[in-house]
């Protein structure tokens, strides 16, 4: 794998990973991670999938080895929407286009880019894993809960207790010093929660490589809770969507997707019976899955 930074706006740098063209006509698959991870959550994929693609992932602003903004503000999707636009310029040009995957923080933000009908120019399909629309998110919670009827308060209650982090994240400074200085504590209870094989590369990394992935994207949480989700597509999609779903899911429940289908009409649905991490925990699985709906996109 090759690695360079890509530059971005505020004087942010992105580090992206990149593999040759396997051939001349080879697309391209452009994955990006979540919270708290960096690009090397997909490298069981990037091996995969090298064969036949090119295949790239990029560390999110903030994260990894990429450049850590100096303001909060930084971190608004508007920030992360031309971050995504200026890696795939530096793969494909500015009218070449890619295979989007996205994992949790990954999946919303590539939701959110291909909202907009000119960057869906871009895109030849998405796939989503471990997360819906932000937008689809916030209404089937609040709406489950607001139906008044047992069953779907139940179903929102559930996921909106599962979120308790996202509001512990407002608090400024205390989730950072919690991270800072519990760094192992925290990440050995998540780790346990996770799923994911104790022989797992994740359960291995350093506190600094943990701090790297979890103290400076909290500011991602405050900026989506302060200016709002992205609003859902005006038309539904026609782009080819594939979204994972992993029923076990320590952060999102599966009823949050409910409803997926009003907004992407050429829409495959996998569900499986794994944690968070599902790529990773199942990645025979995921691949194969994988693969054979980007061999069907047309």
């Amino acid at each position: 794998m090759n690695s360079r930074l890509v530059a971005s706006s505020e004087g942010v740098n992105l580090y992206l990973v990149q593999s040759d063209l396997p051939s001349k006509d080879a697309e391209t698959i452009l994955f990006l991670h979540g919270y708290p991870d960096t690009h090397a959550s997909w490298e069981k994929q990037l091996q995969f999938f090298s064969k036949n693609y090119r295949v790239a992932a990029f560390d999110l602003r903030g994260a990894g080895k990429s450049s850590i903004p100096a303001e909060q503000r930084s971190y608004r999707m508007t920030e992360l929407i031309h971050d995504t636009d200026r890696v795939i310029d530096g793969l494909v040009g500015k009218e070449g286009k890619v295979h989007l995957v996205g994992h949790d923080w990954g999946s919303l933000i590539f939701w959110s880019y291909i909202s907009s009908p000119e960057n869906q120019k871009r895109v030849l399909s998405f796939s989503a894993v471990a997360c819906p629309h932000p937008m689809l998110f916030y209404k089937n919670i609040f709406g489950k809960i607001l139906a008044f009827k047992p069953e779907s308060v139940f179903e929102g209650m559930q996921q909106f207790l599962k979120s308790y982090y996202i509001f512990f994240f407002q608090f400024p400074f205390i989730p950072e010093f919690v991270w800072e200085n519990f760094t192992t504590e925290m990440w050995t209870a998540l780790m346990k929660n996770s799923g994911l094989p104790e022989s797992d590369s994740m359960y291995k990394l350093s506190p600094e490589e943990i701090k790297s992935c979890t103290v400076h994207t909290i500011n991602l949480y405050r900026e989506i809770f302060k200016n709002g989700a992205p609003q859902l597509p005006r038309i539904p999609l026609q782009l080819p969507i594939s979204v994972f779903i992993p029923e076990d899911d320590l952060a999102i429940t599966p009823e949050v997707y409910d409803n997926v289908d009003t907004i992407a009409r050429n829409l495959k649905i996998n569900r499986i019976q794994a944690n968070h991490w599902v790529h990773r925990e199942r990645p025979d699985w995921f691949n194969q899955n994988l693969n054979s709906f980007l061999r069907s996109v047309k």
